[in-house]
């Protein structure tokens, strides 16, 4: 592999890191000279990672900490879905100037479809900041699965884990800016989930939702989150296709989830994922709504149709 320079604040266009670690220390230590090269290059430096880790970096970035914006990335990496939307909007507070951003949103007891869903975001960066001074360093704990590691090396032009950045020799620069292993086809309900078709009648949607979350026991102000997302994707079902669609609603382990299935087709990879503007139409808006209210959102999409799924967690 070709060793690379650390980036700079001259070097024009997106660059996009893993950094495979093995230790808290070997973590720490990649993170803070990757914040103290961006401090010295006068950019605007953003750190998202658990709490713990945070605390353990303001200390060692003591002299520089106060030009660190801090983020729990447990509530802005939540959804991976929100990431991009996330980047990019401490951008837009920092024009002029480029932006250095490191987020931990890969950790080994994230649940698998979880850690599939911050790929297919890895994989998305790629095309939405192409070209924008943004430099993103992303880190894999070891221990993570094998696929997940391997899906890392394919969705980031830079590696590292040894201390020199390298090109990876694994990365797709194909016309598909998602790789297959994050399109696999979702799991089908369980038998005993409840399911609704729908064409006309949204309240029916409504009310059926309403219902298994407050059996559920999802918070009242969660519950309404809950069905506002799944009224945007069934109004999208009526806008934007001829046919019926279906809702699937059931609870597992410490989550709610709701499937919308319809016989649309999303062409846009990035739908949902960056803020719409104004002009914008109702299921461009609408999506990335959904996006900001739900724990996860997971899309499958195609010219037979599109199947997303939503998810809460009763208690966070």
């Amino acid at each position: 592999m070709t060793e690379l320079t650390e980036p700079t604040a001259g070097s024009s266009g997106l660059w996009h890191a893993a950094l495979f670690y093995r230790s808290a220390a070997q973590f720490e230590d990649a993170v803070c000279r990757f914040a103290e090269a961006g401090a010295r290059a006068g950019a605007a430096v953003l750190i998202a990672c658990t709490k713990p880790a945070i605390a353990r970096l303001r200390a060692r970035l003591d002299g520089i900490g106060n030009q660190v914006t801090w983020a729990d990335i447990a509530v802005m990496g939540v959804n991976p879905g929100r990431l991009i939307c996330a980047i990019a909007a401490f951008a837009s507070r920092h024009p002029g100037r480029p932006v250095w951003c490191v987020q931990q949103a890969a950790w080994p007891s994230r649940p698998e479809q979880e850690l599939w869903e911050v790929l297919r975001h890895e994989a998305l960066t790629n095309l939405a900041l192409a070209g924008d001074p943004v430099r993103v360093l992303c880190p894999y704990h070891a221990d993570l699965p094998a696929p997940v590691i391997s899906c890392a090396e394919t969705t980031h032009p830079v590696i590292t884990g040894n201390g020199h950045w390298q090109h990876s020799p694994s990365y797709r620069d194909t016309g598909s800016p998602v790789p297959p292993e994050c399109e696999q086809p979702l799991p089908p309900p369980p038998a005993g989930a409840s399911v609704l078709p729908y064409r006309d009648d949204l309240g029916a949607v409504r009310r059926l939702v309403a219902r298994h979350a407050g059996t559920a026991g999802l918070p009242p102000s969660r519950a309404s989150d809950l069905v506002i997302a799944v009224s945007e994707l069934t109004a999208n079902t009526l806008v934007h296709t001829s046919r019926p669609g279906t809702m699937t609603v059931w609870t597992a382990g410490n989550g709610l989830t709701c499937q919308i299935h319809d016989t649309g087709h999303i062409e846009d990879p990035l739908a949902g994922l960056l803020r719409p503007g104004l002009a914008a139409d109702r299921g461009g808006r609408g999506l990335w709504l959904v996006h900001q209210l739900c724990d996860l959102v997971q899309v499958r999409t195609g010219p037979d149709g599109t199947i997303i799924r939503v998810h809460m967690r009763i208690a966070r």
